[in-house]
């Protein structure tokens, strides 16, 4: 079965991706029992609002144009994305700046949480620094520097470790909690950036305002169809977190921290493996072969990922409370309720790719519209049936919707 498992080809770029993940991972791991101590669940609640705000504008600021880059048809379309991407991203920051320094606090009563509206600043500064990344990051994707990658992700989550440890242990929270995790996400793209400067000044010399004006027209379906795709996805993840901060405020800490070390196997393995299949799976496309390589990598996550999400399930109730502390109980058992669905997300996320190469924006469109009503729905439903509540009913609801994604996803790259 190991052999079956690594005898792929693409196991050389998935390790290089992995191994400097890996080590990140472990930095931010081996630190969380310390933040956790230092923090209390309401900080982490303001934390998961803080997270919710900046992913779901961060994944839609530079217009999906940024996805396109490791799938263009030539380099001249890559590096005009990439500016794409970032002079959108720049558009986007600014009138999320504008409105944290002039509505900070009607933002944050909005959003149900008032505690962040100090803060609100802060999330214009995730946006571009998590934008920035995504962007360069898919850069450097296309040239396939998995090794440059591996190395920004080690960089970054030591940086951000070090800040949540460092402002909790003079008691600035929940502002050491906030930039840690900004730093933990974007700090890499200023080392990305400065590669591409050093390396890619010869692509950049062909950007011109008619050559964007043209990338723009071409890729125009990222734009229409994979924004409001990805803001459904990352919102379907987000708002329910919102509304369930807005019912029960620690609850939401908890479910933070079970999302966070549940995560631990998706950015490892997940995103690693996402970048790679990105990067190869025009060529498989063309080749007549993208059905048998999606299936293929389908299969060997979810292989590797069945014993480690079961193992969770079963431990995490009695551990947490020994590793994070007693006031984490709970999110031992949020950790059991939403193994299944952190599975299927490990299956399939990372070849959800094979919709866009395909040219199935549309339907992926419908589907992440379909998964946002489904879980706020759910969380909805739930918050009415105090034997179940919201956060059960949030996680059943995406076991449901990844589930529903794989036969979507195998059903596009089957019949192109």
């Amino acid at each position: 079965m190991f052999q079956r498992l690594t005898s792929s080809s693409i196991v050389r770029d998935v390790a290089k991706l992995v191994s400097g993940t890996v080590g990140g991972r472990l930095v931010l791991l081996l630190a969380m029992p310390v933040v956790t101590r230092l923090y209390s669940p309401e900080d982490f609640e303001l934390l998961a609002v803080y997270a919710a705000l900046v992913g779901t504008v961060a994944v839609a600021a530079c217009l999906r144009f940024e996805i396109a880059i490791p799938l263009a048809e030539n380099d001249d379309d890559a590096v005009h994305l990439l500016v794409l991407s970032l002079l959108s991203m720049a558009g986007v920051v600014a009138l999320i700046l504008l409105l944290a320094l002039t509505l900070p606090q009607h933002v944050a009563d909005l959003v149900g949480s008032p505690g962040i509206g100090p803060y609100m600043w802060l999330v214009a500064v995730g946006v571009a620094m998590t934008a920035s990344y995504s962007a360069l990051q898919f850069w450097a994707t296309r040239n396939r520097r998995f090794g440059a990658i591996a190395r920004t992700r080690v960089g970054q989550a030591t940086t951000g470790a070090a800040t949540m440890l460092g402002f909790g242990w003079l008691g600035l929270a929940p502002m050491g909690l906030l930039l840690g995790n900004m730093l933990s996400l974007g700090a890499g793209g200023l080392s990305l950036a400065a590669q591409v400067m050093r390396w890619d000044r010869a692509a950049l010399r062909v950007v011109t305002r008619r050559g964007l004006a043209a990338t723009l027209g071409k890729y125009r379906r990222y734009a229409i169809f994979s924004t409001p795709e990805a803001l459904a996805n990352v919102a379907g993840i987000q708002i329910p977190i919102l509304m369930i901060a807005a019912m029960a405020e620690a609850e939401a800490g908890q479910l933070f921290l079970a999302m966070q070390i549940m995560a631990a196997p998706m950015t490892l393995l997940g995103a690693s493996v996402g970048q790679v299949y990105a990067s190869r799976a025009q060529e498989e496309l063309r080749n007549g072969t993208l059905y048998r390589f999606t299936l293929s990598m389908m299969r060997r996550l979810f292989l590797i990922g069945v014993v480690p999400m079961a193992a969770a399930a079963l431990l995490a109730p009695p551990l947490f409370p020994v590793v994070f502390g007693a006031d984490w109980a709970r999110a031992g058992v949020i950790v059991a309720w939403i193994a299944p669905w952190m599975l299927l997300q490990l299956t399939v996320s990372p070849v959800s790719m094979g919709l866009h190469v395909t040219g199935h924006q549309r339907t992926a469109m419908v589907l992440q519209v379909f998964g946002l009503a489904l879980r706020v729905g759910s969380v909805a439903a739930a918050a009415m049936i105090p034997a179940i509540g919201p956060v059960e009913g949030y996680a059943a609801s995406g076991a449901l919707f990844y589930g529903l994604f794989a036969m979507i996803v195998l059903g596009a790259v089957r019949k192109p």
